[in-house]
């Protein structure tokens, strides 16, 4: 009698679902161990800048200004008044930064930042 009790309240206990179920860990890097998850992760690029400039004029002083310092435009975002641009070999970032950050009719310049989905 006591069997029977036994397998109807394990047999109620499955079926409306409150039994308990084994959930394994998810390790991020497996078989790296501790060093892999240490290492340095690269926040942007180290050759493209993302510009935004006054809807006014000031395209056409930093056309002249991507232009002088030997930059190339990856993308024109007209309607939002930006442009991605490819900074020429040697040339560093953050430097670069600084220098269209001075430019007439710039607004704001923001790195082109890489994303990591884990």
């Amino acid at each position: 009698m006591k069997r029977i009790i036994i397998l109807i309240a394990l047999g109620i206990a499955l079926s409306s679902g409150l039994y308990a179920r084994v959930v394994r860990p998810i390790r991020l890097n497996p078989g790296k161990g501790q060093a892999a998850l240490t290492r340095p992760v690269k926040l942007h690029s180290d050759n493209t800048l993302i510009i935004f400039y006054d809807g006014a004029g000031g395209k056409k002083s930093l056309m002249s200004a991507i232009k002088k310092y030997g930059a190339t435009v990856l993308y024109d975002y007209g309607s939002m008044n930006c442009v991605a641009i490819k900074l020429p070999q040697g040339k560093k970032v953050d430097d670069a930064k600084a220098h269209f950050e001075k430019v007439k009719g710039v607004v704001q310049v923001n790195y082109d930042k890489i994303l990591q989905l884990k």
